[in-house]
């Protein structure tokens, strides 16, 4: 009697593994405790059978023990084990062998010397199981290579695999759970996915009864390049008949060649055998079924003596193909019977290393390189290519339509103009017209033109015209090689444009052809047309053809461009055009119609559009009975498009099912830019189910739904018409409703896919582990980190293998479900946001907060709304809006310091609260900004009535009314007391309005519509100014006295009126682009011009002369204004900076930077003293004229700033300005109070810091010619001024003993204070006030003034007098004190001496000329080393091998300009010019280290933390960062104001905490404390 213990319930997942180890019981580690126990159950005779043999074999060992050794040949190689039996059993006591494929197979290649290939993987596996595999029989044949990569979607590489289905589910799951992986693994080298199609089920019986789904199995073959077949003793379920569909295809064809008799597999093979694909096969070794039990030995057996005979016919096929490699006999065992109750066999090594070999040799030889992959605008021109040959293909006859068309390109003389539009009815066939014509042009006059075509709505990114822009653009770049630098920005683009279609059409004529326009996003007011070029902007060699819909907004503003564009009408087609349509249709199907019955079917109502013949030929190629097709053609085909679209669902319906047809066409319909396969499988599932659709429900409904599908991106499925939608939304949506019921399912199925774990990390670890290592090298990229890859068989836009859709399409769809409040919470996620921002989605965020806020504050949305919830966070949202729109271009180089930025913002606000939250669970280092700022709530008031952008807002000269006007072609009038609207001026206007001016009472404005109006204030026309320009007029300014009025047009003039006798004065013709503004003087003597092309001209007001042409930038000048006093003008320009100019001498006294894009306006106030500034990058900024300093920045707006001005009276100091947003904003600047928040720091440059820690100061040396002690530094968190001294100080240094005060004066002299607080006393100025009250700079004459030495230059002949100038004129450049205190001080000069001074002995240490010029000179923190830099790229280290005895040990040189250099204990760092910091170590020896590379231009600060774990760098890109020295990993960064100077302090403060302190060209200082980092320092250590 046997006893044995199975494992129960009480025992853990681990414990019931070992067991099942213990008898060699195969499992998978995925297998739950359930599937381990139902094992253990299955296999329990199985082990009480082993126990008894075990009993019997040791009494055996006991008898024998000398004679036995106890071998195990046949151990199963899938799991480890603690047991080795002395026997044979012939029991089998293996189970499925499912081991991890990185155990199971080496895939590192070796030497020749005997070692392991990818050849010879598993060799110990096989070694063990000689016995076995004696029996293989391997038939090689030449692998050919056949260019499969033309087969290829993406980088995806299908595999067929073909079996029978009873037997084989053990070698299919060895495949899938094994070898595939590990092929994967191993394709990454060549840039492939390798993909297996396994239809698993085979096709059963009943499956087999469904028509044609045989032929769907057949297409799916066709899909893959390489097929891999796998034989045992089993030839496979033959079908009584082949179901065949109607189609007469390829497919259906080849199946009524074949003779009955055949299994599915055997069609399989034989099919695939005709197209010479790579073939692989495998036959099963028979000998292992002697084990099997009797049960299950019909799963294994062959069916009969005729199918046996037909297998083994089949397997001659196999090895005699020249393109097949076969391998006979590959052993494998018994397994068992699985949890669903299959059979199956393991010790499959063999086998699996077979595949791995073969598959791995097929990609060597068709794949030798790595395969690039395409990127997101190669994966664009592919998705318009496919489209373009789908929509060409389909066109027939219709001549004269195309003759016309091509009569208009090529007619240069052609009154038309050179902008065509083909427009008709829905269904007329515009893109197919196009898409013929372009073909047409390609093929026939390629080699004098250029066709770039764009079909709007092919693809996911083809809607935005920023796109179109981008994609032609880069189209003629790279094929005429312009080496054009192509902008991203859309205003650069619109502008950029017209000059590259000129530089192009130099080689070859150029024609855009662009589809469907109605269906354009409205971003960026694309519907307006004004990114398309004008046809004043095409020369001869250029033209322009479009589709859209008559009367749409498309057509209506392109109809109002001085040149009306050439138009074309699509008309009904003619009887013969019908015939020849539907006949050439219908032989694509190999189905053809008698004429009788041809001339009921074009008779239909709507057979005069080719939409409608196209889709009725689809009904009759699926209708099946030839006896009824005469009844079908009268009464089964309807009338009209929609009926017939509602037929063709309803066939669906009856062919699928009802549930499943409404559900797939309802999400499909309601998507945005369509589903993938996998989503739209995954949105079908229900919520139980474990698994998608079954292939044989899947593939059939993908096939029934094809004819409405679009072409272009294959792997998008979505409808080709929108006629198609509208008949979905009338049929099953009705309601708005039944709408948000399915957008409620999309919003939730892409909110499954964007955080999975349901627990709102947003898949960031995911993000995070992908991309840690790649932090340093790719931060300068965020910007193009959109890439296309494959993924499981469809084309899944992703950033390292996290999918961005999911993330794109949640914030659409919960906003079109109207959940508001669960939008509210995502918005308010930062950590959706950095996610969002990380994987390169920061501008679709961007127009998420915009399209969102808008829909939540339009009128519709007053009332009750959906599904219950009340959008109650509409101001909190509003907050993260701005927050989100400020920081966007920090966070898309930076997204980890998300949270850190919101927390920077002011205390108390939302974005402040709620990330502290974050960042204290975190637990990650991030920068505290200590003394920010904490004003707040600058916006007193937002106007909201608008309906467009808000293209100009003033108030009138006594501040009581404001007037504005926008794109909506309206005037408004509101209180300058209350804000509230008075009164709408009626529509004149028939464009958008682009500018008014009040004058006096009166307003003028101007439009796109040419006119120029004069209206009184209650909206009455007075006057109109006729016979004036021929284009759009942008810009228009009244003189100082009233009496003249200037305009500025795109017909590249301006014109000089008389307002009171409304005629033209002047006509300012010397132009040579567009203008868009114009200003006239207060005192009327001048006129200036702003044109596109970054040209200024100032004008003489009286003779219409010219006086001074200024040429600002390349970029478009957008806005001009004289100051009040006429002293300046100011100059807005989309090159970001506001140039203000004197206008005396014409020279430039500022250039205001900031704004990190275009200026759109900017204005003085009343009383000269500010002057405010708006821009594209949607913050106002608002700068002092005295010095040119930025005294305020206000974030509100959720679109483009394009109007601001202040307000009359200079007491209130308000702003009002007008936004892309629709809204005006009245803003309370917060100018002159709390002088702290603003000026926190110096007026100017700072030029040095240094912080004293026993006294816990801070001293601050700046341009503005002060050095300022700022007290109690750690204690407060805003700067408190203690004493300032007015010297202009370039550096300073209070040396240890607290006392001794050394000043580098900006001339270049050193000078030595002995008592640094008697000093400040004396001549310290207590505040802000006295320091601007007393300016006198203090002088030195009673002080020691330090003379340094050039013995070079010192000879006997020289003269005293001689000898001391000599002395004076070595120039100092910088200086640095020995930390050890015992009074040694380095000095470089520009002359290029290192000179080191002591100064308590008053001796000179060392004198040597290193270079040409040193720059900058640093001890170590030991004081034993000293690192110089000079101007270009020479360093030198001089150490200290004595008490003042100082040598030069190491010399050398960078690649690049050493800009700044730091120490740490263990390294020290160089900048480069280039941004770069090389990194060097101390001991041994001085070596280099490595690189960090981050910074887009040069590093000007730089400091190592206490400890040297952290390197804080600052460079001109406006940017701080923080590194891991050792890891070379981005830390967190910090985001400046203005570009950083010199100055990184790093110090433990009497706190306890890590600080740094860093200052910017402002002048301002930035006190930061770097929270959980991981520095270990001694708090009592003075740093």
């Amino acid at each position: 009697m046997v006893k044995v213990e199975f494992p129960g319930e009480e025992l853990t997942k681990y414990e019931i593994q070992k067991w099942l180890k213990s008898y060699k019981i195969s499992y998978t580690p995925f297998m739950k405790k359930e599937e381990l126990l139902e094992v253990v159950r299955s296999n329990k005779k199985m082990v009480i059978e082993i126990e008894k043999e075990k009993k019997k074999q040791l009494k055996l060992q006991q008898q024998q023990q000398q004679q036995q050794q106890p071998t195990d040949n046949n151990s199963s190689t899938s799991t480890s084990t603690s047991y080795s039996s002395p026997f044979k059993s012939k029991f089998n006591t293996e189970s499925k062998s499912l081991a991890s494929p990185f155990k199971k197979i080496d895939l590192k290649k070796k030497d020749n010397n005997n070692n392991l290939t990818s050849t010879n993987l598993n060799n110990d596996i096989i070694n063990n199981n000689n016995s076995s595999n004696n029996n293989i029989i391997k038939h090689e044949k030449i692998i050919k290579k056949q260019n499969i990569e033309n087969k290829l979607n993406g980088s995806i590489l299908y595999v067929f695999l073909s079996s029978t289905f009873k037997d084989m589910s053990g070698e299919r799951d060895h495949l899938i759970k094994v070898t595939f992986p590990a092929l994967n693994v191993r394709a990454k080298e060549k840039n492939l996915t390798i993909v297996p199609i396994d239809l698993r089920w085979g096709l059963t019986k009943d499956e087999t009864t469904v028509q044609g789904q045989i032929e769907l199995c057949l297409k799916q073959i066709d899909k893959c390049p390489i097929m891999l077949t796998m034989l045992g003793s089993r030839f496979g379920w033959v079908p009584s008949e082949y179901k065949v569909s109607n189609n007469n295809d390829q497919y259906s064809q080849w199946l009524n060649s074949m003779p009955p008799g055949h299994s599915i597999t055997s069609l399989e093979v034989q099919y695939s055998l005709l197209t010479s694909k790579h073939c692989i096969a495998t036959f099963r070794d028979s000998s292992f079924q002697s084990s099997v039990p009797f049960t299950h030995q019909p799963s294994f057996q062959v069916e009969n003596k005729e199918s046996e005979i037909l297998l083994a016919e089949l397997k001659q096929k196999l090895i005699a193909n020249d393109h097949c490699n076969v391998m006979e006999n590959y052993p494998c065992k018994y397994g068992g019977v699985d949890k669903e109750g299959k059979v199956f066999v393991t010790n499959l090594e063999a086998f699996g290393d077979y595949i791995f070999n073969k598959l791995w040799s097929i990609i060597e030889v068709e794949f030798p390189t790595p395969l690039k992959p395409l990127d997101s605008f190669e994966q664009e021109l592919q998705f318009h290519k496919n489209y373009f040959d789908t929509k060409s293909s389909d066109y027939y006859g219709r001549e004269n339509i195309q003759k016309k068309l091509k009569e208009f390109v090529t007619d240069k003389q052609s009154s038309d103009g050179k902008i065509g539009i083909v427009y008709g009815e829905p269904g007329s066939g515009k893109s197919s017209t196009l898409a013929f014509f372009a073909k047409e042009m390609t093929d026939s006059h390629g080699h004098s033109w250029r066709v770039l075509y764009h079909f709007v709505g092919c693809s996911i990114d083809s809607t935005q015209s920023t796109n179109i822009l981008y994609k032609f653009s880069c189209e003629l770049n790279q094929q005429f090689s312009l080496k054009m630098e192509i902008s991203d920005n859309h205003e650069k683009l619109r502008i950029d444009f017209p000059e590259i279609l000129k530089k192009a059409s130099k080689y070859k004529n150029i024609l855009l052809v662009i589809d469907d326009l109605d269906e354009m996003s409205t971003s960026n007011q694309a519907h307006q047309m004004d990114w398309l070029p004008d046809s004043t902007e095409l020369n001869d060699r250029c033209k322009v053809l479009l589709s859209c819909y008559h009367g749409k907004d498309c057509w209506e503003y392109l109809h109002l461009r001085s040149n009306i564009p050439f138009t074309l009408s699509l008309p009904p087609l003619e009887i013969n055009e019908k015939n020849l349509i539907a006949t050439k249709t219908l032989e694509k199907f190999s189905k053809k119609l008698e004429p009788k019955l041809l001339d009921r079917f074009i008779s239909k109502t709507h057979a005069k559009f080719p939409l409608f013949i196209k889709l009725a030929c689809e009904e009759l190629r699926v209708f099946g009975s030839f006896e009824k097709l005469n009844h079908f053609v009268t009464k089964g085909i309807p009338d009209t498009i929609d009926q017939l679209i509602l037929n063709i669902i309803n066939r669906l319906e009856e062919d699928m099912g009802k549930d499943l047809i409404k559900k797939t066409l309802c999400f499909i319909a309601l998507s945005r830019f369509g589903l993938s396969e996998e989503e739209l499988l995954g949105l079908l599932k229900e919520k139980k189910q474990q698994h998608t659709l079954p292939f044989n429900v899947w593939a059939p409904l993908l096939n029934s739904i094809s004819p409405l599908l679009r072409g272009g991106d294959h792997n998008t499925i979505t409808f080709f018409h929108n006629t198609i939608v509208k008949v979905i939304i009338g049929k099953y949506l009705p309601t708005e409703k039944n709408q948000i019921l399915i957008q409620s399912y999309l919003a939730d199925y892409y909110l499954s896919l964007a955080d999975p774990l349901n627990n709102k990390t947003w898949l960031l670890n995911n993000i995070n582990n992908n991309s840690n290592n790649n932090n340093s090298n790719n931060n300068n990229n965020n910007n193009n980190l959109k890439t296309i890859v494959n993924n499981n068989s469809a084309t899944t836009t992703t950033l390292n293998n996290i999918k961005l859709k999911p993330f794109e399409e949640l914030p659409y769809h919960l906003m079109k479900s109207k959940r508001w409040d669960l939008l509210s919470n995502l918005f308010m996620d930062l950590r959706f946001i950095e996610a969002k921002i990380k994987i390169g989605l920061s501008k679709d965020l961007v127009e998420n907060f915009i399209g969102s806020l808008q829909e939540i504050q339009s009128p519709s949305l007053s009332g009750e709304r959906w599904v219950g919830n009340n959008f109650s966070s509409v101001n909190s949202v509003e907050d993260f809006c701005a927050f989100v729109q400020y920081q966007v271009h920090n966070l898309k180089r930076f997204p980890m310091i998300t949270c850190q930025q919101a927390n920077n913002l002011p205390d108390g606000s939302i974005c402040n609260q709620l990330s502290q939250k974050l960042l204290d669970q975190a637990k990650k280092p991030y920068f505290k900004w200590v003394n920010k700022l904490q004003l707040s709530d600058y916006v007193i008031g937002t106007l909201a009535g608008h309906e467009d952008f808000i293209r100009c807002v003033l108030y009138r000269d006594d501040g009581k009314l404001i007037a504005s006007c926008s794109d909506d072609k309206t005037i408004r009038i509101w209180s300058g007391e209350t804000s509230s609207l008075i009164r709408v001026f009626p529509k004149v206007h028939t464009d958008k309005i682009t500018c008014l001016i009040w004058r006096g009472s009166q307003l003028i404005s101007v439009s796109r519509d040419k006119r120029i109006l004069m209206w009184d204030e209650y909206g009455k026309v007075l006057a109109e100014f006729t016979d004036g320009h021929s284009n759009a007029v942008w810009g228009c300014c009244v003189s100082g006295d009233g009496k003249r009025l200037i305009t500025a047009s795109w017909d590249q003039t301006a014109i000089v009126w008389d307002i009171e006798k409304k005629s033209k004065l002047f006509h300012l013709k010397k132009h040579t682009n567009k203008l868009s503004t114009c200003a006239y003087s207060h005192n009327n003597k001048l006129i200036a011009t702003g044109c596109w092309n970054g040209e200024l001209i100032i004008w003489d007001s009286k003779s219409a002369q010219p006086i001074k042409t200024i040429k600002i930038s390349n970029s478009s000048i957008l806005f001009l204004q004289f100051s009040p006093d006429d002293q300046f003008l100011s100059v807005s320009s989309v090159d970001t900076f506001t140039h203000v100019f004197n206008t005396t001498t014409w020279t430039k006294v500022a250039q205001l930077e900031g704004h990190i894009e275009a200026v759109i306006s900017s204005r003085f106030s009343y009383d000269g003293k500010y002057l405010v500034s708006c821009s594209d990058d949607k913050t106002i900024r608002v700068f002092e004229t005295k010095d040119w300093l930025q005294v305020s920045l206000m974030t509100g707006h959720s679109g483009r700033v394009i109007s601001c001005a202040f307000h009359p009276n200079s007491e209130k100091l308000r702003i009002i300005t007008g936004a892309t947003d629709k809204f005006i904003k009245i803003w309370d600047p917060k100018l002159g109070r709390n002088n702290n928040q603003v000026h926190q720091g110096h007026r100017k440059a700072v030029n040095h810091l240094q912080y004293i820690k026993s006294q816990d100061i801070l001293l601050s040396a700046s341009e503005d010619k002060s050095i300022r002690v700022w007290n109690h530094f750690s204690k407060n968190d805003l700067l408190s001024l203690g004493m300032a001294l007015n010297i202009h100080a370039s550096q300073f240094e209070l040396l240890a003993d607290e006392k001794t005060f050394i000043i580098l004066l900006s001339d270049g002299k050193v000078v030595v204070i002995k008592d640094f607080q008697q000093f400040l006393n004396e001549n310290g100025l207590p505040d802000e006030a006295s320091i601007s009250t007393n300016t006198l700079q203090i002088k030195f004459k009673e002080y020691l003034q330090l003379n340094l030495k050039n013995p070079e230059t010192l000879n006997s002949t020289t003269t005293p007098n001689d000898k001391q100038q000599q002395q004076q004129s070595e120039i100092v450049t910088y200086f640095s004190v020995n930390p050890n205190g015992n009074g040694d001080i380095a000095f470089t000069s520009k002359t290029g001496r290192l000179i080191i001074y002591n100064i308590n002995k008053n001796v000179e240490l060392f004198n040597e000329r290193l270079c040409g010029s040193l720059n900058e000179c640093k001890f170590n923190s030991t004081g034993e080393l000293l690192l110089t830099r000079d101007t270009k790229s020479y360093f030198n280290i001089i150490r200290m091998n004595a008490p003042s005895k100082y040598s030069v040990a190491f010399k050398s040189n960078t690649s690049q300009p050493i800009t700044s250099l730091a120490w740490s204990k263990n390294h020290f760092a160089l900048c480069l010019s280039n941004g770069d910091i090389e990194l060097y170590t101390i001991k041994p020896n001085f070596n280099f280290w490595k690189l960090l590379k981050s910074h887009v231009f040069q590093v000007h600060g730089l400091s190592f933390s206490p400890n040297g774990k952290y390197l804080f760098s600052a460079s001109y890109e406006k940017h701080s960062i923080l590194w891991d020295v050792e890891s070379s990993e981005i830390v967190s960064a910090f985001p400046l104001g203005s570009i950083s100077t010199s100055n990184i302090l790093f110090n433990v403060d009497n706190y306890g905490q890590l600080s740094s302190i860093l200052s910017d060209y402002t002048g301002k200082i930035h006190h930061l404390k770097l929270l959980y980092n991981q520095e270990l320092y001694n708090n009592d250590n003075d740093y």
